[in-house]
């Protein structure tokens, strides 16, 4: 690996003497002490001053700081026996997680050579090139192993999308991180055989993404989303997110996830991530990853224009101060009402959650694909799914009690069947602290025949009822949100002849 150094006011001599490894020099100025180069990656990584490096990474705990954890983390990811291991089809986190290791200034450059050496093993040779547009492509079609081969006519086509993502993300979003090489903006594309779990891969520290070659770019329906999901990281780059960051993938990878939507809508592989959060709705909005995708559709549907929201959510974020919480909070006031908040649209979502499967449910609570399946490649996408309840029957004048905890902005729902004499219905909640908000959705074979709810947020204990004829309501469902932060609760419901 030879390492290169950013002089700035040092002497030459100096400089030779940092290229020696002198500890305690640093360039003056900035927030880089110095570079190095990645030989096996093609890119120069900053390496950050220790305020720097803590200030933009300290938040955290999951990049490595020890040199077994960085080697560990390194194996993990450059061999197919560790590839394998990962869940995720994309491995931007991952490779975050170590190139942020990487630009601790504690970190030895035996620990860096070693990396740069890991990957010598991890990426096959990929001696042919294709250009096109903006995309430097590198494949074989010849190797040893047949899944890293590559035809050319495959490249080609994924080159087209590629260029059409592109175009589309500098006319709507922002132009897509890249380098420039004879006046000609490129991202290189290596295509190889991830192993049998990831799909694709690209970090900030990058000029290139890595595609699957067996799963992607033979894949003619993976072969249209995968790429544009990679490139939008780029573009996430490009508004000043950088890998690693902490608390961050329920934005990187949703709206990556999204962005599938928005280039190849017909391939329907995105609802399996907006499927994947409703199949998980007690779980903390800001610790998910793609299975927040059904969040940022719903908030781009209230926000009146999916794309706009999204962009407007990520160019506030790269001038607040890098703060997506409080840049969807503001754009919340511009695209959706000054006099909402993010506990209103929380609390809307997660009712919504369960009410977009009413017969007659308002469009402000559906998503506009509930009910819609897409077909690619034989498999069927959607239609969305309905979420997790606690189902049970209450007999009359008998008192159900359930309790439970939710997370921040996650939601739990119980469905009474109500007995067919019962003309009221009434259910108390008690709390561990004003973190919640609660709803109540009065059914008849699935119409919404009534409901009530309280506040958008900052509840504690909750009592409510409801009459009416016999049989007008057959079924009751009660919502437990965590607004905005949620706790341990009890809820208890009766019905009554």
């Amino acid at each position: 690996m030879r390492r290169l150094f950013a002089l700035g006011t040092l002497s030459v001599a100096a400089a030779l003497v940092v290229s020696q490894g002198a500890p305690g020099l640093q360039v003056k100025g900035g927030i880089v002490q110095r570079q190095v180069q990645m030989a096996k990656f093609g890119v120069k990584l900053d390496v950050l001053r220790v305020d720097s490096f803590k200030a933009q990474f300290g938040a955290n705990p999951e990049i490595p700081r020890s040199s077994q954890a960085i080697r560990a983390l390194s194996h993990k990811l450059f061999t197919p026996q560790g590839r394998d291991t990962i869940n995720d089809e994309c491995g931007e986190y991952e490779f975050g997680l170590l190139f942020a290791a990487l630009r601790n200034p504690e970190v030895s450059d035996a620990d860096r050579d070693a990396v740069d050496g890991d990957a010598d093993g991890g990426i096959p040779s990929l001696p042919k090139t294709y250009t096109s547009g903006h995309f430097k492509f590198y494949y074989t079609d010849n190797n040893s192993n047949s899944d890293h081969n590559s035809s050319l006519a495959n490249i080609q086509a994924t080159a087209v999308i590629l260029n059409n993502a592109w175009n589309n993300f500098v006319a709507n979003f922002k132009k897509p991180k890249h380098y420039v090489s004879a006046g000609k903006q490129l991202i290189d594309v290596k295509c190889y055989y991830l192993g049998s779990s990831l799909y694709g891969q690209t970090n900030s520290s990058w000029n290139h993404m890595d595609l699957c070659s067996k799963k992607v770019i033979k894949d003619p329906c993976k072969r249209q989303t995968t790429p544009v999901h990679e490139l939008f990281h780029r573009t996430q780059y490009a508004y000043g997110y950088v890998t690693g960051t902490a608390g961050m993938k329920w934005a990187v990878e949703a709206t990556a996830s999204w962005s599938q939507k928005h280039m190849a809508s017909n391939v329907g592989d995105w609802m399996n991530r907006m499927n994947s959060g409703l199949g998980d709705p007690d779980k903390a909005l800001t610790s998910r990853s793609y299975d927040a995708c059904h969040w940022w559709t719903y908030l781009g549907q209230r926000g009146g224009s999916e794309k706009n929201t999204i962009r407007d959510c990520w160019q506030t974020y790269s001038t607040n101060g890098k703060n997506m919480v409080n840049a969807v909070k503001s754009v919340i006031k511009s695209r959706i009402g000054s006099q909402y908040d993010l506990n209103h649209v929380a609390g809307w979502w997660n009712f919504t959650n369960f009410y977009k499967d009413m017969t007659n449910a308002a469009s402000n609570f559906d998503y506009s694909e509930d009910e819609t399946t897409k077909v690619c490649g034989g498999i069927t996408y959607g239609p969305l799914a309905t979420v997790p309840r606690t189902t049970q029957t209450l007999s009359a004048g008998v008192t159900k009690s359930n309790s439970g905890s939710v997370a921040a902005y996650g939601a739990d729902y119980y469905v009474y069947n109500l007995p067919a004499s019962a003309k009221k219905f009434e259910v108390n909640t008690t709390a561990s602290s004003n973190n919640f908000g609660y709803a109540v959705i009065y059914l008849k074979n699935n119409t919404r025949v009534h409901y009530s709810r309280t506040a958008a947020g900052g509840n504690k204990n909750w009592s409510t009822s409801y009459s009416f004829a016999a049989g007008a309501v057959n079924k009751v469902c009660v919502v437990v949100i965590g607004n905005p932060n949620g706790g341990s609760y009890t809820v208890n419901a009766k019905a009554s002849s």
